[in-house]
């Protein structure tokens, strides 16, 4: 039997459609649930290691907790806030800061820029205690940027220009310094 022009033509539709990854990626959804039923798992788990006072291992898991969720889920926020406050707590004001600064990013990455602009201010608070003028200027000045944004209503940025006038006043000095 002589291959007919037909049947060579649905074969090459039949090889062009499957060497196409897009359609075949698209439909395949396991791996974000997977992600994020293993995320919650780690959230309770630092949730069972805060009540033993394991401070620092808490924080890890709600740092992998956070890594393993998606940008738009707000979770990822909460997880990174409490490994800041975590790791401050335990005395590892790097860990903090950083924890803060990504919790910030995370909440822009879902377009809450009062979280946002509140979450760079902690961040830049621990810098100041670590006397860091230089991140106090980069994390407090990412606040003042977004306070200044149209985006936010009235109330959002008299919170967060609130927040920046109630600083210890060596972190308005650092802020100021850099400009």
């Amino acid at each position: 039997m002589k291959p007919t022009i037909t049947s060579l033509s649905v074969a090459g539709l039949l090889l062009a459609t499957l060497g196409l990854p897009t359609a075949a990626t698209a439909q395949y959804r396991l791996p974000v649930l997977v992600s994020s039923v293993r995320a919650d798992s780690l959230h309770d788990a630092a949730a069972a290691l805060v009540t033993a006072h394991r401070w620092r291992d808490a924080a890890r898991l709600h740092r992998r907790s956070a890594e393993l969720r998606a940008p738009d889920d707000p979770l990822g926020y909460t997880c990174l806030t409490e490994a800041a406050a975590l790791a401050y707590a335990s005395s590892d004001r790097s860990a903090a800061r950083d924890d803060m600064a990504e919790a910030a990013g995370q909440a822009l990455a879902r377009g809450d820029l009062r979280a946002a602009a509140l979450a760079y201010l902690d961040a830049a608070w621990i810098a100041q205690e670590q006397k860091n003028p230089r991140q106090v200027w980069e994390l407090g000045h990412r606040a003042e940027l977004l306070a200044a944004s149209p985006l936010l209503g009235p109330s959002d940025r008299a919170a967060i220009l609130r927040r920046i006038s109630r600083a210890p006043e060596a972190m308005q000095t650092a802020m100021r310094i850099e400009r």
